[in-house]
């Protein structure tokens, strides 16, 4: 029977566990290969999949809100079995479950890269070999042609690789599930208490690192035409900074499915317990609330039947502080999930740059701002030795900074004009994009290709700006014949481009939104360790579990879709083709960073007074009883271990008074007002 048990906690396959392998058998290298697997799955899902939306919103017609459902659909799968993987799973091997996961999320990758292959090329309005339009100013009507069966036909598809895209976030999103569920109960089981939180910031931060290098390899390939692999990219007209460029969003992807194929098999060698589980499990001291919940799940028969989640529910219903800091999670995933999905497209919008450098910088700042600040975050707790009330000041410390951070969405680079929707075509006309100037030309706005004239005042495309004439001069394409801009025949008056000048602004946001990461993703880690101390052990799967399920639904789903929706409400121009409304291409600057910052610093706020009523509402099991030993008993190792929990318990005592004094401050001032 001892030699059985010996050969469970032996790494390898099946009867297949060699001396040669045991060097994996330890739990660093477990937290080696979760880093791994986090870090391809932020690359893909959090990273490639976030800087690629807008080119997915102008390749497929969609807008903001189709988009961000695309992003919110990887928790649709999860909602499946969240709550069944978190209950019977506690009592499973981990190990091979989360394989099957892995293998998963390779299986979703490839499905989210099909519609590439087997889809059209991209048809854009842009005269050249293929295409043959020009979007000049035409007096015979073209519109017919341009909205054909075959083209009607074309936009059906749409629809088809629209649930594709769906469909494959699906099956990542369940894939998932045992990553960030009972991997990490997993890990807590099977290391000292004190280190579960520094090991989970650095797998959480392994994750965020990976989400910024798919955010850089993402924005970089986008400056890689879309149809790469089947046409010579020399012969089109578009450049990356051309509205109506759309990159190789798929090449991102497609890379991820080997790397999930060949994670999942180191994985699955890992025992159902690491050698020393029932060691670390006598050291352990609960900090669970007091609800008779260690009493109850302690029973060796409680979990294992369907009967015991009825009551498994009620347990965790009857815990105040699982459930605010549950609720100040959902806060935090609903900020995180909506700015990681269309953060490259906010500062395309803000700063005037295309969306490959957008995804490259925020990529860049991503790695050590997100990454530094789980790491510290984890660090933070167990150099403290926080107990659970300090653990929970320390995150509303940190959310605190991260909503006085806020006004950096303000920080923007002036728009320039433009005719017809920002300013008339002429004086004393009405704010409209079809004038007198152009309204023989029957333009359409299907497709976005602005002009600049000598004025700085740019024009929708040289159709609206009544232009009949193109030129090249210098290599730059140019315009002639333009009848709202100038009488005068025969004269260039407008280069293409949009007018945008550098602007160093750009870079001042850059060096906020560092810090704006920093201590939005330093409470990530401190959330989940908290989690885990405030339930009983046998809990823990199940209770994160519930998290997650929660952050999903309220957080991460609503959080792209209603960002998107923000967005959406700032739009002064859609695309319209055929009568059917597409992607946004202009959007009212003003009031998309007011509302960013109105958005941030409500949400954030809400998550704080959650985390308040938690650490107000705690009752630990049994309160810890202080003894003092005789100074003659103590050497000098007893001594420092003393003196640390003293300093611990200072801290976590200084933040409850920061934050009582802060609570005051504005009662004080909403009562004189």
């Amino acid at each position: 029977m001892t030699r059985n048990k010996k050969e469970d906690e032996r790494y390898g396959y099946g009867k297949f566990k060699p001396s040669c392998l045991q060097w994996m058998n330890s739990i660093r290298w477990f937290v080696f290969w979760q880093c791994v697997i986090n870090f391809v799955d932020g690359f893909m899902v959090y990273g490639v999949i976030s800087v690629i939306i807008p080119a997915l919103e102008k390749r497929y017609d969609l807008s903001s809100s189709k988009s961000g459902l695309i992003s919110s659909a990887n928790d649709f799968g999860a909602f499946v079995i969240l709550i069944f993987v978190g209950y019977f799973g506690e009592r499973r091997h981990k190990p091979r479950i989360m394989g099957v996961g892995i293998s998963l999320l390779a299986f979703g990758s490839l499905l989210f890269s099909l519609p590439q292959f087997i889809g059209g090329r991209y048809a854009y309005t842009v005269s050249d070999s293929y295409n043959n339009t020009d979007n000049v100013c035409n007096q015979k009507n073209t519109t017919g042609a341009s909205c054909s069966s075959t083209s009607m036909d074309i936009k059906d598809n749409y629809k088809t690789y629209y649930a594709m895209f769906i469909v494959g976030q699906m099956f990542l999103g369940i894939g998932a599930v045992p990553v960030y569920t009972i991997g990490l109960t997993y890990l807590d089981e099977n290391c000292k208490q004190k280190l579960t939180s520094f090991y989970t910031g650095v797998i959480f931060a392994s994750g965020s690192i990976g989400s910024a290098v798919g955010f850089v390899v993402g924005g970089n390939l986008l400056n890689i035409f879309v149809d790469a692999n089947t046409l010579d990219v020399t012969t089109i007209p578009l450049t990356p900074s051309d509205p109506q460029w759309v990159g190789a969003w798929w090449i991102g992807i497609v890379i991820a499915v080997p790397a999930f194929i060949l994670i999942s098999f180191p994985i699955h060698g890992y025992p159902r317990r690491l050698p020393g589980y029932k060691e670390l499990q006598k050291e352990r001291k609960s900090e669970a609330y007091d609800n008779n919940s260690e009493e109850i799940t302690a029973q060796p028969s409680f979990g294992k039947k369907l009967k015991d989640f009825p009551k498994s529910i009620q347990l965790l219903a009857k815990n105040p502080t699982f459930i605010l800091v549950t609720l100040s999670s959902v806060c935090e995933t609903l900020l995180v999930s909506g700015v990681t999905t269309f953060g490259s497209k906010i500062a395309q919008q803000l700063f005037n740059i295309d969306l490959a450098t957008a995804g490259t910088v925020i990529g860049a700042i991503s790695i050590p701002g997100a990454g530094g600040g789980m790491v510290f975050g984890g660090y933070m707790v167990k150099k403290l030795k926080l107990r659970l009330r300090g653990i929970i000041y320390f995150c509303c410390v940190c959310m605190c900074f991260a909503a006085v951070l806020a006004p950096s969405f303000l920080m923007t680079c002036p728009s320039q004009p433009v005719a017809g929707i920002s300013t008339s075509y002429r004086l004393g006309e009405k704010i409209d994009l079809v004038s007198s100037c152009n309204l023989h030309c029957h333009c359409t706005t299907a497709g976005y290709e602005p002009i600049c004239d000598l004025n700085k005042t740019v024009y929708f495309s040289p159709c609206h700006a009544g232009c009949t004439d193109t030129v090249l001069l210098n290599g730059t394409k140019s315009y002639a014949d333009c009848s709202c801009i100038s009488a005068n025949k025969n004269v260039v008056v407008a280069v293409s481009g949009n007018c945008s000048e550098d602007c160093n602004w750009f870079y001042v946001f850059c060096g906020l939104l560092f810090f704006l990461l920093w201590f939005t993703f330093a409470t990530m880690s401190p959330i989940v360790t908290t989690t885990f101390r405030c339930v009983s052990q046998k809990q823990r799967s199940f209770a994160f579990a519930i998290q997650c399920l929660a952050a999903r639904l309220l957080g991460t789903t609503p959080g792209p879709m209603f960002l998107g929706a923000i967005i959406d409400s700032t739009c002064d121009l859609w695309q319209d083709t055929c009568g059917k409304k597409g992607s946004c291409w202009i959007y009212r600057k003003y009031d998309l960073v007011t509302s960013l910052m109105t958005w941030w610093i409500c949400v954030k706020i809400i998550g704080i007074v959650f985390l308040l009523f938690a650490a107000k509402l705690y009752k630990p099991c049994t309160e810890s009883i202080e003894v003092k030993p005789e100074k003659s008993t103590l050497n000098e190792k007893q001594n420092m271990s003393v003196l640390k929990q003293a300093n611990g318990e200072v801290i976590e005592i200084y933040m409850k008074g920061t934050m009582n004094c802060i609570l005051t401050f504005f009662h004080n001032q909403i009562t004189e007002k």
